[in-house]
C-alpha cells in the first residue's frame, strides 16, 4: 500500500515488513509515495511452490492454486485438501488451507483461507517516541475459485476474493472485494518443443479490493506473471520438470522466478529454486493417500525474511477423476445392462403370457396342434412353466389320442389289415419327428416330416394343421430374421445383417421377396465396403485404386450422389500437381499457410477454397485443404 500523509505518530518497522502497511488506523510509515506489496499477496499456501523457487504460474496443481493460478485447479485429479504453515518474523506467521473439488463435467470449484497474523505484543509509539500500548495486526484472504477446459487446449480460471484486515490497537476493521484470473495453455501442436508444455498466465487482483483501514482509502496493487513450464521423461517412472515465471507488480521491480523437481515413480520428489534473487530448496513424499511438502528458502521481499523451513501437507480425499470416469463408466454399462436384461425379462414374460392365452384359446376351438405349438412356445421360454407343461402334455394326449382313433378307422376299413397298421406306423414315426424338430425351430425339417406323415393320411385335420401351424412359424421366423437383419445393417454391422439373411434364406430358399432383399442388402453391403476401401486409399494417396473402387460402387448403386462426389474428388486426385499457379495465387497460399500455422484453420481453409476452384489440380492446394478440414474436426471434438 502506499503512504500519502504523515500523521501524528509511527508504527514499528515490523508492521511495514510484514505487512506493507502504508497508513493504519491514523498512523503512517512516512511521507511520500513508495508504497510496498502487501505480503498476503507475496506467499501463496505451497511448500511446494516455495521449493521451486515459487516459479509456479504454469503448474499450479495442488489446492493452492487458488492462489497461484485458479486455472490448474482443473489439472488436479482429485478431491483435495492442503494445509501450510510458515514462520515469518517477529512472532508473525503465515497459515494457509484449501480445499479443491473437481466434478466430472462442469469443471473444477476450490475454496481456500489464507493468513498473516502478528503476536498481540507490538509496540505503539507516539511522536515523542512514548509506548501508548502493544496491538496485533491480522490480514485475511477467503478465495472462491472456479476453473473449466476451454476449446483450443485452453483452461481458465476465476478466484474471487474477500480481503480483510484488522488492527487492535483502536479496533480498526477494513475488507474489500477483489478477483483474479488466470489461464493455462497447453499447445496442440505435436512436436518435441510443444510436448509437455505449458504456458501459464495470472493476473492478480484484477479487481483490487477497496480498503480504509486508517484515514487514508487505498487498493491493493495489481501484478502480472506469466509462466512456463515443461516436463521431461526420465529413466524408468521418473520425470523432470523446469518453471519459469515472470512477475510483473504495479509497485517494484520486475521479478524472476526459476524452478525445477524431479519426480520418482509417483513416490517421491526433490525440488530446486530460484527465488529471484534466492536459491531454494524442496522435497516431497508420498504415502497413501497424504503428500508431505518441505521447503527451504528465503522469500525474496524487501529483504526483510529469513531463510526458514516450511510445510505443506495434502489429503487426498477421493478416487482420481480418471478413475470416477472409469467407475461412472462401467456404473453406466451395468445399468445398461440392467436395463437390457430387465426389458428382455419384460419381454419374455409378456411371449409367455401371449403364448399361453393363445394357446388356451386355441384349445377352446378344438385346434389343438396349433394349441400344442404355443404351448411349445412357452416351455422354450421357461422350461419350468409348471401350467404351460401341463397343458402340453394334456393338448399332446388329445392329439395322440385323435391320430390313434382316425387311425384305427383306418384299420378297420382296410382290406391289408397289417399294412395299415405298418402306415400307422409310420405315420406316427413322422408325426413325431416332425413335433422334435418342431420344438428346436427346425422348421424345414419339420414340414418335412408332417408331410410325409400326410402322404400316408391325407385326411387328417390334425396333420393338416401341424404343416399350417409350421409355414406360420416359418413365415414368422423369416420375418424375424429380416427385421433384425435390418437393425444390423442400421448399425452398420453389414456382416452381421449379411449372415442372418443368409440363415433366413436357408429357412425359405423359395421365397421371391427374402431372395430379392438379400441381393439388395448384399449390394449395399459392397458399397460399403468398396467406400471405406476407396476412402482409406485416397487418404493415402493412392488415387487411382481409390478411383475403381467408386466407379465399381457407382455401378452397384448408380443414384448416390455421395459416391459421385466421392469419385470427383479422386479424379481430381489423380489429376493432381498438373496444374502450376500464377504469382498471384501462390503468394495467397503463402498467406494461407500463415494463417494456418497461426491455428486460424479456418480463414486459412476459406483462401486455399478460393484457389481450389482456380486450380482443382493442384495437389499442395488439395492437401492443404484436407489438412486443413481434420485441423477443424479435431478442434471440434475437444
Amino acid at each position: 500500500m502506499k503512504a500519502k500523509k504523515r500523521v501524528s505518530g509511527v508504527l514499528l518497522w515490523v508492521l511495514v515488513a510484514v505487512f506493507g502497511l502504508g497508513s493504519v488506523a491514523g498512523w503512517s510509515q512516512s511521507d511520500g509515495d513508495a508504497g510496498t506489496q502487501n505480503v498476503i499477496n507475496e506467499l501463496g499456501g505451497s511448500a511446494k511452490a516455495f521449493g521451486m523457487g515459487r516459479a509456479f504460474v504454469a503448474i499450479a496443481d495442488d489446492p493452492a492454486a487458488v492462489f497461484w493460478n485458479p486455472a490448474g485447479l482443473e489439472y488436479i485429479p482429485r478431491m483435495s485438501l492442503s494445509l501450510f504453515h510458515s514462520s515469518l518474523i517477529a512472532g508473525a506467521a503465515y497459515d494457509f488451507i484449501g480445499f479443491v473439488y473437481p466434478t466430472l463435467q462442469f469443471g473444477t470449484v476450490g475454496l481456500g483461507y489464507a493468513r498473516v497474523g502478528s503476536g498481540s505484543d507490538i509496540p505503539v509509539v507516539n511522536e515523542f517516541n512514548i509506548q501508548q500500548g502493544t496491538a496485533s495486526y491480522d490480514v485475511g484472504e477467503l478465495y472462491i475459485s472456479y476453473a473449466k477446459k476451454l476449446p483450443y487446449s485452453l483452461t481458465g480460471g476465476l478466484t474471487f476474493k474477500f480481503h480483510r484486515q484488522q488492527f487492535s490497537f483502536n479496533n480498526a476493521v477494513s475488507s474489500g472485494i477483489g478477483l483474479d484470473a488466470g489461464l493455462m495453455i497447453h499447445p496442440p501442436w505435436q512436436s518435441a518443443l510443444f510436448e509437455n508444455l505449458t504456458v501459464g498466465v495470472r493476473i492478480q487482483n484484477l479487481i483490487k479490493p477497496q480498503l480504509k483501514l486508517g484515514s487514508v482509502s487505498e487498493e491493493l496493487p495489481q501484478e502480472v506473471r506469466i509462466g512456463l513450464a515443461k516436463s521431461f521423461p526420465v529413466g524408468v517412472g521418473g520425470r523432470f520438470t523446469f518453471a519459469l515465471d515472470y512477475a510483473k507488480p504495479e509497485l517494484g521491480p520486475t521479478r524472476i522466478h526459476a524452478g525445477s523437481e524431479y519426480h520418482f515413480q509417483n513416490l517421491g520428489t526433490i525440488r530446486l529454486g530460484y527465488d529471484q534473487s534466492n536459491l531454494a530448496f524442496g522435497a516431497g513424499l508420498r504415502y497413501r493417500f497424504m503428500e508431505i511438502d518441505y521447503a527451504y528458502g528465503n522469500l525474496s521481499y524487501q529483504g526483510d525474511f529469513s531463510p526458514s523451513h516450511r510445510f505443506s501437507i495434502k489429503f487426498n480425499l477421493s478416487k482420481s477423476r480418471e478413475e470416477l470416469i472409469r467407475l461412472a463408466e462401467e456404473a453406466r454399462k451395468r445399468r445398461e445392462m440392467e436395463l437390457v436384461e430387465r426389458t428382455k425379462a419384460e419381454e419374455r414374460a409378456r411371449r409367455i403370457k401371449e403364448h399361453l392365452e393363445r394357446g388356451q384359446q386355441y384349445l377352446q376351438q378344438k385346434r389343438l396342434f396349433d394349441a400344442y405349438a404355443e404351448f411349445q412356445q412357452v416351455i422354450v421360454e421357461d422350461p419350468f412353466h409348471k401350467t404351460a407343461k401341463a397343458m402340453l402334455d394334456s393338448t399332446n394326449r388329445l392329439i395322440q389320442r385323435s391320430l390313434e382313433e382316425r387311425q384305427k378307422q383306418a384299420i378297420a376299413q382296410a382290406v391289408d389289415k397289417e399294412l395299415a397298421r405298418e402306415n400307422q406306423r409310420l405315420v406316427q414315426l413322422h408325426f413325431e419327428k416332425g413335433q422334435v424338430y418342431l420344438q428346436k425351430n427346425q422348421f424345414t425339417d419339420a414340414l418335412k416330416e408332417f408331410i410325409l406323415a400326410l402322404e400316408r393320411a391325407p385326411d387328417d385335420p390334425i396333420i393338416q394343421e401341424a404343416i399350417n401351424t409350421t409355414r406360420r412359424r416359418l413365415a414368422e421366423q423369416v420375418h424375424s430374421l429380416v427385421v433384425k437383419a435390418r437393425e444390423e445393417f442400421q448399425k452398420g454391422n453389414y456382416a452381421d445383417a449379411l449372415q442372418i439373411l443368409s440363415e433366413a434364406l436357408v429357412l425359405a430358399p423359395d421365397d421371391p421377396k427374402l431372395k430379392e432383399e438379400v441381393t439388395s442388402l448384399a449390394n449395399r453391403i459392397k458399397v460399403q465396403q468398396y467406400v471405406q476401401q476407396a476412402l482409406q486409399l485416397y487418404d493415402l494417396g493412392e488415387y487411382e485404386r481409390a478411383l475403381s473402387l467408386f466407379e465399381e460402387a457407382l455401378a452397384l448403386d448408380p443414384s448416390n450422389q455421395a459416391i459421385r462426389n466421392y469419385l470427383e474428388r479422386a479424379r481430381k486426385g489423380l489429376g493432381a500437381g498438373k496444374e502450376e499457379m500464377d504469382p498471384e495465387s501462390e503468394r495467397q497460399y503463402i498467406i494461407g499457410t500463415e494463417l494456418y500455422l497461426k491455428g486460424r484453420y479456418q480463414e486459412a481453409l476459406e483462401i486455399w477454397k478460393k484457389l481450389a476452384e482456380k486450380y482443382p489440380f493442384n495437389k499442395k492446394v488439395q492437401d492443404a485443404i484436407k489438412n486443413a478440414q481434420d485441423r477443424l474436426r479435431r478442434t471440434q471434438q475437444r
